[in-house]
């Protein structure tokens, strides 16, 4: 039979060694500072199961909780990098697409055409596009009449206002809105060019390279995709 708790031998706890309870890191900076794995989880748990104090070991439930704890964030990162990588397979199907980003640039192609977008806070009865060469001179005016807000694209046929056919190269646009009664629309300008490429690893975020000889510009300025 066993005896009274006041016959019991007194229990030699053994503690941890002194120094560093963490690994080191493989560069010698202390791993406290650095993201633990699971090699390195389970050896902290096998020295905390070793050196437990025998009359008040870690509870089953504590133990399981422990255990809990890791898996789940193990799986938080495996979900990251799964996520981060479908991400990318979506940005890349971006490329050969045409984007709106903020700016006021036609790209006249060898095709004869080129497309612009832009946005109008309230519905307009009347817009105009006027396009001007680089140096800022009106070469042609289209009447698109009246027009609901929201974001909506043009096409210029690459004709000057007196029938002649404009040269391939970059081009301006302003667009001019009014309301009823001639109250002014605000209208925000959008170029339109085709993705050539996507960078993912910027420190800023991702970032598209655009055709007709454009700088690349963040992800979050596309507006929309045609």
């Amino acid at each position: 039979m066993l005896g009274s708790a006041s016959s019991t031998m007194p229990a030699n706890v053994v503690s941890l060694p002194s120094g560093d309870q963490l690994p080191t890191a493989a560069n010698g900076t202390n791993a406290a500072n650095a993201s633990l794995n699971e090699n390195n989880f389970f050896q902290l748990l096998t020295a905390q199961l070793q050196n437990q104090d025998p009359l008040n070991p870690m509870s089953a439930s504590d133990f399981a909780a422990q255990l809990a704890q890791f898996s789940t964030a193990i799986g938080v990162q495996q979900l990251q990098a799964t996520q981060t990588s479908y991400g990318n397979i979506q940005l890349s199907g971006l490329v050969g697409k045409n984007v709106a980003v903020t700016g006021n640039s036609l790209n006249l192609g060898t095709g004869g055409t080129a497309s612009g977008a832009f946005n109008l806070a309230t519905a307009a009865t009347d817009v105009t596009v006027t396009i001007g060469d680089t140096a800022g001179n009106p070469i042609q005016i289209l009447n698109l009449g009246a027009q609901p807000a929201g974001t909506q694209g043009f096409t210029w046929n690459g004709q000057n206002a007196d029938g002649s056919t404009a040269a391939p190269g970059n081009y301006q646009y302003l667009v001019s809105a009014a309301g009823p009664k001639g109250a002014v629309v605000t209208t925000t300008s959008y170029t339109v060019a085709p993705v050539t490429g996507v960078n993912v690893g910027g420190t800023n975020g991702p970032t598209i390279d655009l055709g007709a000889g454009l700088a690349p510009v963040p992800l979050s300025n596309i507006q929309q995709v045609f």
